[in-house]
């Protein structure tokens, strides 16, 4: 092993306070000069409150209530056994007790990360819905998170083609959800950590998902809080089983 290449990625500083700009463009030429493409990026939070490594060239897409719901989604290729042919990554942001608008005009309200976890599996994935392993406890950003996958079977959108499974003895068409979730309180708030796969497809990405939690790095206490005095950053692997 001592004589095999260099990985194809760019290299994270976590303990670094502020991750200079020209340091990961040239280990991104360093990259492409070596003849392969890097598997990550540092990404930055238009706030500033948070900073990752994401996948490389993945779509970004940012949403945001002022300052107390923001959400940022990276979508990745097409893949046939994701829902809508979309996997996708995303980072959310919770102010305790503010609500927020979703997308049919219902208000969501968390009073904090347990009721978040408590209203997501009764309201969202339902009494039939199961975990697929006990949830845990984890370290995310030096900070004490809970991390569990929900297993669900969601009814299919009529005309929906991609990440759908039908039931041989039913024919009901339905997707196989499992959904991973690693939720992170901060003084002001909570963080959520998400990745929405389906069961035939939850491996295809996981990589993805644990390396964004694994260097998920907190600047501020939310996108408008004070700055963390420890820069409350990088922890490494987290505790106990890795998401």
């Amino acid at each position: 092993m001592e004589n095999a290449p260099p990985p194809c990625y760019t290299h994270f500083h976590p303990m670094s306070r502020k991750a200079p700009a020209f340091l990961s463009a040239a280990l991104l030429l360093v990259s492409a000069l070596a003849g392969c493409a890097p598997k990550y990026a540092t990404y930055a939070s238009v706030n500033g409150d948070f900073r990752c490594l994401a996948p490389w060239r993945w779509k970004v897409i940012t949403a945001h209530e002022g300052t107390h719901y923001t959400d940022t989604t990276f979508i990745g290729p097409f893949d046939p056994k994701f829902y809508l042919g979309a996997p996708s990554l995303s980072i959310r942001w919770y102010r305790d007790y503010a609500s927020h608008r979703l997308g049919d005009g219902s208000l969501e309200m968390y009073s904090g990360p347990d009721d978040y976890i408590r209203q997501t599996l009764r309201n969202v994935y339902g009494p039939e819905s199961q975990l697929a392993q006990p949830m845990n406890e984890v370290l995310v950003a030096g900070l004490p998170a809970k991390h569990f996958v929900v297993l669900s079977e969601a009814p299919a959108p009529a005309g929906a083609r991609w990440g759908v499974l039908t039931d041989q003895t039913t024919g009901k068409r339905f997707v196989p959800q499992k959904h991973a979730y690693v939720v992170v309180p901060v003084p002001d708030g909570f963080y959520v950590l998400i990745y929405p796969a389906t069961d035939p497809g939850y491996a295809d990405h996981l990589a993805q998902f644990n390396t964004m939690v694994n260097t998920f790095f907190l600047a501020k206490d939310g996108p408008a809080g004070q700055a963390l005095a420890s820069g409350s950053g990088f922890s490494g692997a987290p505790a106990g089983s890795a998401p």
